[in-house]
C-alpha cells in the first residue's frame, strides 16, 4: 500500500505542530482524559461466586486447558499487573481460551457465558499479549517526517474491540489501559483510544501515530468511516473482538461489519473473538469463515446444553401427580437405552419418588447425601454399565462426576438459578460437537424435563424467559408464568424503578440489570395524574435530553378548554401546616410507604422503593439502607438510611405529587448510540436555560404511565405584544433533530407502546365501561323519570287545572283554524282529518294520547311552574274574583300587554344618570336560586359620556377576583383564600361596549366599561338590587359638564355667536376653569374624568 498523500490528510495534519506537544504530554489513554486508576468497579464483580468451575469447550481438535498461571505463555509484566488487580486465580473459561488464542493466527473463538463470570478477562490478557509483541518492532516517531510521508504499516490499532455501548467502552478501556501501563512505548505511541465524543481532529492524529487498542462502538466506527471515507486503513491489526455481540441490533452489526470490511487490508485477517451471552449459529458461521481453527467455549451450561441438541420440556402440575409424569416420560424414554439421573431436593423426596417408581416396577439407585463408598462403588458400576436403574440424588453431592446422561428430570427445582444449569453437566459428555472434522449427529435425543408444583413456581418465570430465546413454549406455560411474576412483584419487598432502555429505546440491551422488565399494578395512570390532551408545566430538573422532571400547571382535555390545576406552591404550603413539629421516625420502612425525608437542606416527601433485610423488628435501627424517590421537589432516586426518614400525616400523604416524569418518547441518540453523553445532557439543559422569562411550556400527551407523561414534543410558548399573539419560541424535539443531536425511531416507539400495551389496554377498557355505566344511568333515569310521570301527576292543584285547560284550548284552536280554510276541499279534508284525530285523542285519556303535544305540554308546565313559584313569592296588590278563577286567569295571563309604570318628566335629561328608571320586564320575576357560598357584592355605579363606573366592594383584603366582558354582559367573580365565599354577579347592558379595564385596591374592585358610541344611555338597573347609584360621583360628573358647558357658552359669546347674558350675583365665586373638588371620592381612573 502506498503512501497517503489525501487532501483530508493533510487538512488534519496542517495544525499538527500546534498540538504535538499537547498530544504527548497528554494522557496515553484517549483524548477525553478518563482516569482508568479506577479499575476496581470493573473487576468487583470477578470476586463473587458466580464464575463457573465447569466449562464446554468444542473445536475442531480436543482443546487442553491449562492448570495455572505458570503453564499459561503471557508476558510476565502482563501476568504482574493482573496479579496487582487481585486476579490472581485462574478461571476454567480462560485455561481454555488463552492456550488457544495465544497460538497466533488463524486461531478465533466465540466464547459463552453469563455476565460477570469472567468473559472479557478471557481474551483481553492474550489481546494486550499481542499488541505488547507487535511494540517489539522498532518504528519511527512520525512526528519527524514531512506532511503526507507516513509509512502505510506504522498507522492505526493493533487491536479493536466494537462494543455495545458507552458504559462498556469505559470499563473495557479501564482494563487494557490497567493491563498495558507497564509496557514500554514511545512518547508518540497511544496504548488505548477511545473514539471522542467531540469528534475533534485529535482522534484522527493519535490512530496516525499508531494505537495499541481501540475501543469504540458501532456507531463510533460508522461515524468513524462517514468523516473520512477511505482516509485509513488498519494494515497492522492483529485482533478483531466483538464483546456482548447478541447485545447488539442487527443494523449495528451489519454497519460495523461493513466498515471494518473497508478498513481492512485484503491480506490482514486478523484473530476474531466473539462475546456473547447466547449461542447463536448464524455467528459462528461467520467465525468459520475467517478463522481457519475456531474455538466454542462455553461457561453457561444450560446454553451448551441447547447447543448440544437437548429438549427441554416444562411440565406444571400438583405435587401429588408429579410421580406419574416421571412415569410417562420413562415410558417415553425407557431406562434400558437412555441412562436417566433425576435430581430432587433432599433425601426425603428422593426415598418418596423411589417408592412410587418401585412400585411401577423400575429399579432406582438412592444416592443420599449420607451414603457411603458402598453406594459410590454401585454408582461407578451403573456408569461403566448400564443396567436399566434409574439414579436418584440431589445438588448436594458434589462427588458424583456424571457426564454421560441421556435424560434428565428435575424432579424438584434447585435452590439457586446456577445449581439448576450445572445439573445439565451430566449431558455434557453426550452433546454434539458441530466443530469437529468428523461430527456424527446425536444417536439418542437428550431430555431435560422440569416439573414445578406449588413449592417450586417461582423459578418459572425466568426459565421461561430463557426458553423463549431458543425453542418455542406452550401458551399455557406463558399465562401461567405471567401470573407467577405478577403474584411475586405483589409479595416482593421492592418496588425497582423500571429500566431506563425499555423508557428510552423500548428494549434493555444491558448484560447485568437490575431494574425491572415487567409492568406492575403501579404503573397504570393514577386518577390525579391526566392521560390525555394538552398540558402547560413548569420545567424542574433535566435528567437526559428525552427526560425531564416538571410540574404541571394546567390541563386542556381532548375537545375542551383549559383547566386550572392545584397549584403547586399553594399545596406545598398546605403540607408545611399540616406536618407535625417533632415527627417521630419511621419505623419499620415498607417498600410503597410515604415518608419524610430530612435531609442536610431540605424536607421532603418520598416513596420507598427498596428496603435492606430488617432482622428484628423490635430493634430500631438507624443505619438500615433503603431506597427512596422523590415526589415533590423533584423524582430523583436516593440510597439513604432509615434514620433519616420520618412519619408523614395521612393529610399529607393524600396530597398528590407535585413532580413527574416527561418523556420525549420516540428519540433515540443521533449517534446510534443507547445512552446519552454527558455532553447532550448539558447542552439540552443550557438551552432551556436560556427561554424568556415570560415562556410557558406547553405538551401534548401521547399516553401516561408509569408515573410519566410520553409526548411526542416539548414547546416553548411566549407572548408577543406588538401582534398580540402566542408564538412558538422553541420546539425542542425538532430542535434536537436539527441539530443531529437526536433522531425519530419507530422501533422505539414501537417497542415503548408495545411494552405498556397491557396498561393502556386496561385505560381503554376501563373508560369504555364508564361510558356505558354513564348511559346505562341515564337510559334508567329516563324510564324512572317516564314511569313517575304516568303514574303520579308532576303538579297539582292550580296547575293541574291549568294543564288540561290549556290542552283543550290547543284543540279548540286546531279546530277552529282547520274550519276556517274549509272553503277548499282539502281544508275539508284537512277538516275531517283533525275532526278524527280529535275524537281519537278524547277517545285515549291515557298517557299515550299526548305523544304528539310534548312539546306544547313541556312549554305549558315550565310556564305553570312559573306562575306557582311567583304566587309563592309575591303576595298580588289587588285581589279579586277573577284571580281565583282559573279559566279567566288564563285567558288574562295570554292576553296581558306590557305594561309600564308612567313617570313625571325630568327638568333635567343628565339627572337620568343618576336616577335610573325602575321597569317591569314583561315576564314573570324569578330570582335564581344560588348556592348557599355563592352572595352578591355590593356594586356602585355611574356612568360618563364615554363609560360605564362600577365599583365593587370585597369584605376581605385577601380577595383573589376575574372579571371579563363577553357581549352584552359583564361577569365579575371573587374567591377568598381563607373561606369557600365566593363573591360573584352577572350584569346585562343596554348598550354596546369596547372593552373592560379593571383593577382592585385595597377591598375595591374599579371595573371600567368604554362604550362603543359616546353618548349618555339610559341605565336600566332597577331589578338588580345589589347595585346601587353612585349620588357623589353622578353630582360631580354633573358639575363638571355644567361647568364644560357654560366655559364653551362664554367662549362663544366671546367670539360674537352669541348675546352676553348679565352675570347673577348669586354666582358662585368659584372659578370654572378650575377643577372639581374631588377629595374624598372615589374615581374610577387614577386621573381622568372621561367626557
Amino acid at each position: 500500500m502506498g503512501c497517503i498523500c489525501d487532501d483530508k490528510l493533510s487538512k488534519i495534519m496542517d495544525n499538527f505542530k500546534d498540538t504535538w506537544e499537547r498530544i504527548t504530554n497528554s494522557s496515553t489513554a484517549s483524548g477525553e482524559g478518563i482516569n482508568y486508576e479506577g479499575v476496581d468497579c470493573v473487576l468487583r464483580p470477578l470476586k463473587g461466586t458466580i464464575c463457573s468451575e465447569y466449562v464446554v469447550a468444542h473445536g475442531r481438535y480436543p482443546l487442553r486447558p491449562v492448570r495455572n498461571f505458570g503453564e499459561v505463555c503471557l508476558l510476565p509484566h502482563i501476568l504482574e499487573s493482573m496479579h496487582k488487580l487481585g486476579l490472581n486465580k485462574l478461571l476454567r473459561l480462560q485455561s481454555y481460551t488463552w492456550p488457544h488464542l495465544v497460538k497466533g493466527a488463524g486461531r478465533g473463538a466465540m466464547i459463552v457465558g453469563s455476565p460477570c463470570c469472567g468473559r472479557t478477562l478471557s481474551y483481553l490478557p492474550v489481546v494486550c499479549h499481542a499488541v505488547c509483541e507487535d511494540l517489539k518492532e522498532n518504528t519511527n516517531p512520525l512526528g519527524f517526517l514531512e506532511t503526507g510521508a507516513w509509512q502505510p504499516d506504522e498507522y492505526g490499532p493493533r487491536a479493536l474491540i466494537v462494543v455495545p455501548d458507552l458504559q462498556r467502552v469505559l470499563q473495557v478501556s479501564a482494563l487494557c489501559h490497567a493491563l498495558l501501563r507497564n509496557t514500554k512505548k514511545e512518547d508518540w505511541f497511544t496504548l488505548t483510544l477511545n473514539v471522542s465524543t467531540t469528534k475533534s481532529s485529535e482522534f484522527f492524529l493519535r490512530l496516525l501515530n499508531g494505537v495499541g487498542c481501540l475501543v469504540a462502538t458501532p456507531a463510533q466506527l460508522a461515524w468513524f468511516w462517514q468523516e473520512h471515507p477511505g482516509l485509513m486503513r488498519f494494515p497492522r491489526l492483529r485482533f478483531l473482538v466483538y464483546d456482548d455481540v447478541d447485545l447488539m441490533s442487527e443494523e449495528q452489526l451489519t454497519g460495523a461489519q461493513q466498515v471494518i470490511q473497508e478498513i481492512l487490508p485484503l491480506t490482514n485477517h486478523p484473530q476474531v473473538v466473539m462475546v456473547s451471552q447466547q449461542y447463536r449459529p448464524k455467528l459462528m458461521a461467520e467465525l468459520k469463515a475467517v478463522n481457519d481453527d475456531p474455538a466454542l467455549v462455553f461457561g453457561d451450561i444450560l446454553e451448551a446444553a441447547l447447543y448440544g441438541g437437548t429438549r427441554i420440556r416444562i411440565s406444571i402440575s400438583c405435587s401429588s401427580a408429579k410421580s406419574r409424569a416421571v412415569v410417562k416420560t420413562l415410558q417415553q424414554c425407557p431406562p434400558k437405552d437412555f441412562r436417566t439421573v433425576i435430581f430432587c431436593t433432599n433425601d426425603t423426596d428422593i426415598q418418596h419418588l423411589a417408592v412410587a417408581l418401585e412400585d411401577q416396577g423400575y429399579d432406582c439407585l438412592r444416592y443420599f447425601q449420607t451414603s457411603g463408598v458402598t453406594v459410590h462403588e454401585r454408582v461407578l458400576s451403573w456408569q461403566a454399565n448400564n443396567c436399566g436403574a434409574i439414579l436418584l440424588c440431589s445438588d448436594s453431592c458434589p462427588e458424583l462426576i456424571i457426564r454421560d446422561a441421556h435424560t434428565l428430570i428435575h424432579y424438584s427445582m434447585s435452590r439457586s438459578w446456577s445449581q439448576f444449569k450445572l445439573r445439565h453437566l451430566v449431558l455434557s459428555e453426550n452433546l454434539s460437537n458441530h466443530l469437529a472434522s468428523s461430527a456424527s449427529p446425536l444417536k439418542r435425543q437428550l431430555q431435560s424435563l422440569v416439573l414445578l408444583d406449588d413449592n417450586n413456581h417461582r423459578e418459572l418465570p425466568r426459565l421461561v424467559d430463557f426458553l423463549q430465546v431458543h425453542q418455542v413454549v406452550d401458551p399455557a406455560v406463558l399465562a401461567v408464568a405471567k401470573r407467577v411474576r405478577q403474584e411475586m412483584d405483589n409479595a416482593n419487598n421492592e418496588k425497582v424503578t423500571l429500566c431506563s432502555q425499555i423508557l428510552t429505546v423500548g428494549k434493555c440491551y444491558k448484560p447485568v440489570c437490575k431494574d425491572r422488565h415487567h409492568l406492575s399494578a403501579s404503573d397504570r395512570c393514577p386518577d390525579y395524574m391526566p392521560a390525555s390532551g394538552d398540558v402547560k408545566l413548569q420545567l424542574v430538573q433535566v435528567y437526559s435530553p428525552t427526560h425531564f422532571c416538571v410540574r404541571l400547571l394546567e390541563h386542556m382535555p381532548p375537545n375542551g378548554t383549559w383547566q386550572l390545576l392545584p397549584n403547586a406552591a399553594v399545596q406545598q404550603m398546605r403540607m408545611q401546616l399540616v406536618q407535625e413539629q417533632d415527627p417521630r421516625r419511621h419505623w419499620p420502612p415498607v417498600v410503597g410507604d410515604i415518608c419524610m425525608y430530612h435531609s442536610k437542606f431540605t424536607k421532603e416527601r418520598v416513596r420507598v422503593l427498596k428496603v435492606a433485610t430488617i432482622e428484628n423488628l423490635q430493634v430500631v435501627q438507624s443505619d438500615l439502607s433503603v431506597e427512596v424517590q422523590g415526589l415533590d421537589v423533584d423524582t430523583r432516586i436516593t440510597v439513604t438510611t432509615c434514620g433519616q426518614l420520618f412519619d408523614c400525616p395521612e393529610a399529607v400523604q393524600r396530597e398528590p405529587p407535585l413532580a413527574c416524569d416527561l418523556r420525549l418518547f420516540g428519540l433515540v441518540p443521533h449517534s446510534g448510540e443507547r445512552s446519552w453523553t454527558a455532553e447532550s445532557k448539558r447542552d439540552v439543559r443550557y438551552m432551556l436555560s436560556q427561554l424568556p422569562k415570560d415562556h410557558f411550556l406547553q405538551a401534548k400527551i401521547e399516553f401516561a404511565a408509569a408515573g410519566t407523561l410520553f409526548v411526542r414534543d416539548l414547546v416553548a410558548i411566549v407572548f408577543a405584544n406588538q401582534i398580540k399573539l402566542h408564538l412558538r419560541y422553541l420546539c425542542l424535539a425538532k430542535k434536537l433533530i436539527d441539530i443531529s443531536l437526536a433522531k425519530r425511531c419507530v422501533q422505539a416507539t414501537e417497542g415503548i407502546r408495545d411494552f405498556f400495551k397491557e396498561v393502556l389496554i386496561d385505560v381503554k377498557e376501563e373508560e369504555n365501561l364508564l361510558e356505558e355505566n354513564e348511559v346505562k344511568n341515564k337510559l334508567k333515569e329516563e324510564c324512572l323519570a317516564l314511569c313517575t310521570l304516568q303514574s303520579k301527576p308532576v303538579l297539582s292543584g292550580r296547575c293541574q287545572r291549568l294543564v288540561k285547560l290549556a290542552l283543550e284550548m290547543g284543540r279548540e284552536n286546531d279546530l277552529q283554524r282547520i274550519q276556517r280554510g274549509a272553503g277548499s276541499g282539502i281544508g275539508e279534508e284537512l277538516s275531517d282529518k283533525m275532526t278524527n284525530l280529535s275524537v281519537r285523542r278524547k277517545e285515549n285519556t291515557g298517557a299515550n294520547s299526548e305523544n304528539n303535544q310534548v312539546a306544547h305540554l313541556y312549554e305549558c308546565v315550565r310556564k305553570c311552574a312559573l306562575l306557582q313559584l311567583e304566587d309563592k313569592k309575591e303576595q298580588p296588590k289587588e285581589s279579586d274574583q277573577n284571580s281565583n278563577d282559573p279559566v279567566e286567569f288564563l285567558k288574562q295571563v295570554l292576553s296581558t300587554k306590557t305594561r309600564s309604570i308612567k313617570r313625571k318628566p325630568k327638568k333635567n335629561n343628565r339627572a337620568s344618570a343618576g336616577k335610573p328608571a325602575k321597569e317591569l320586564s314583561n315576564h314573570f320575576q324569578m330570582e335564581i336560586e344560588l348556592p348557599l357560598n355563592v352572595v352578591r357584592p355590593p356594586v356602585t355605579y355611574y356612568q360618563t359620556i364615554s363609560t360605564l363606573e362600577l365599583q365593587v366592594f370585597l369584605p376581605d383584603d385577601d380577595q383573589e377576583y376575574s372579571c371579563f366582558l363577553q357581549e352584552p354582559q359583564i361577569f365579575f367573580r371573587g374567591t377568598s383564600k381563607s373561606s369557600n365565599l365566593i363573591q360573584q354577579f352577572v350584569l346585562t347592558l343596554e348598550f354596546p361596549c369596547r372593552s373592560l379595564r379593571h383593577y382592585i385596591r385595597g377591598r375595591t374592585v374599579y371595573i371600567s366599561a368604554t362604550k362603543e358610541i359616546a353618548r349618555y344611555c339610559p341605565l336600566a338597573f332597577g331589578e338588580y338590587r345589589f347595585l346601587k347609584p353612585n349620588y357623589d360621583m353622578i353630582n360631580k360628573v354633573d358639575d363638571h359638564q355644567q361647568k364644560a358647558k357654560s366655559r364653551l357658552i362664554r367662549f362663544l359669546q366671546d367670539l360674537g355667536y352669541a348675546k352676553p347674558k348679565a352675570r347673577s350675583q348669586e354666582a358662585s365665586e368659584e372659578s370654572e376653569d378650575e377643577e372639581p373638588n374631588l377629595v374624598g371620592v372615589e374615581c374610577g381612573d387614577n386621573r381622568i374624568l372621561y367626557d
